[in-house]
């Protein structure tokens, strides 16, 4: 009988590509068998448990392309919440401030998520899991930012169009 890794239930199906209890990715995962230690006399034993180990690895281009969608995106797949915040707050900040700061913090961020995303999958750093919720409060976090800068932005051009000193008729 094999049991989920992550939950520990048994799994009604065996060939199953999920858990049917916590939902866990099972396909094309290793698996170890194990002889359950003996118990005391009389008492019946079980065969051997099957335990399903899960193939933990992350995309290096998933990491890169959402890191170039938005700067930022790539650490948050990669686990990496408060990072991914300061490569996508460095970005605009250095937007801000001239456009090369920017740009130069938003390549880092590409290339952060992509040896993030290997360092992971080589083992040299504990994989973190990705979290769809971060993903998703992230990218609504990112668009409701950059609204607000265009919205700042366009006010700041039409206070400047408009200025009093510009309203002088000669």
């Amino acid at each position: 009988m094999k049991y989920c890794p992550e939950c520990g239930k048994p799994l009604a199906n065996e060939a199953a590509n999920f858990c049917d209890n916590c939902g866990a990715k099972l396909s094309a995962s290793p698996t170890i068998t194990v002889q359950p230690p003996e118990g005391p006399a009389g008492s019946s034993t079980q065969g051997p448990v099957t335990l399903v180990q899960p193939v933990e690895e992350k995309s290096t281009a998933v990491a890169a392309i959402c890191s170039l969608v938005i700067p930022g995106l790539g650490q948050v797949y990669d686990g990496k919440l408060e990072r991914g915040f300061l490569i996508f707050f460095g970005t605009v900040i250095g937007f801000f401030l001239l456009i090369i700061p920017g740009l130069c913090v938003w390549a880092f961020g590409i290339y952060d998520a992509y040896d993030i995303a290997c360092k992971m999958n080589n083992k040299e750093i504990p994989f973190l899991p990705t979290k769809t919720a971060h993903l998703i409060l992230f990218v609504i976090l990112a668009i409701a930012t950059v609204a607000v800068a265009v919205i700042l932005a366009s006010l700041m051009l039409v206070a400047a169009i408009f200025s009093p000193a510009m309203m002088h008729v000669a």
